[in-house]
């Protein structure tokens, strides 16, 4: 079975956006710059992940401004002189929750299900600020979507994380499910709740 047959059986939405949930106006607790510059740092550290120089990212995040953005866990990860193969891989998955937060802030068209990983080119190549770089444009121009649509999006993934774990008991997972996507989808809109910091996010069904 595929993904957008398995969510349609659970009624949920397979569309490219689900629909805007209607009269929410309840504003989200994070700010579009808190947002924007939480990209800015995800991006730094999933290159670290992949195995690029820290040195130069850190300096950037100095010359920027935004080392206080930078949590305990990442700086630790940043300085240290030989991570674990785990702990790289780790950081590189938070690329799929730093896309999930770029389309909050309206610098991605639609999430869609988790069935691939996001456009790691485009997010370097068009998104995200150059390395050294002035980032205060990307960070200036970013605009929270409508409360209704964030509303709606972290339902859908909240409800996929919830039948995906009784799935994934079963043997019963969707063929084409990217588990780690959602994954981070789910950890991006926990943090865009405002109830827990960015270390120490739990995903619980």
């Amino acid at each position: 079975m595929q993904t957008s047959e398995w969510v349609e059986l659970h009624g949920i939405s397979n569309a490219l956006t689900p629909p805007e949930v209607r009269d929410y106006e309840e504003p989200c607790s994070r700010t579009p710059r808190e947002i924007a510059l939480r990209t800015v740092v995800l991006q730094g550290i999933v290159a670290v992940g992949a195995e690029v120089d820290p040195a130069p990212i850190i300096d950037w995040y100095h010359e920027q401004g935004v080392w206080d953005h930078v949590t305990r866990d990442e700086r630790v990860f940043l300085t240290q002189e030989n991570p674990t193969r785990e702990e790289r891989l780790r950081f590189c998955w938070h690329q799929e929750a730093e896309w999930a937060l770029l389309w909050a802030i309206g610098k991605v068209d639609h999430l869609g299900l988790p069935t691939k990983c996001c456009d790691t080119a485009r997010l370097v190549d068009e998104i995200i600020p150059a390395l050294g770089s002035d980032i205060e444009p990307f960070v200036s121009s970013a605009q929270l979507l409508q409360p209704g649509l964030l509303l709606a999006e972290d339902d859908r993934t909240y409800d996929m994380w919830c039948c995906a774990q009784k799935a994934l008991r079963a043997g019963l997972l969707p063929d084409d499910l990217k588990m780690s996507v959602l994954y981070e989808r789910r950890y991006a809109f926990e943090w865009l709740d405002g109830n827990q910091i960015w270390d120490e996010v739990t995903c619980d069904a």
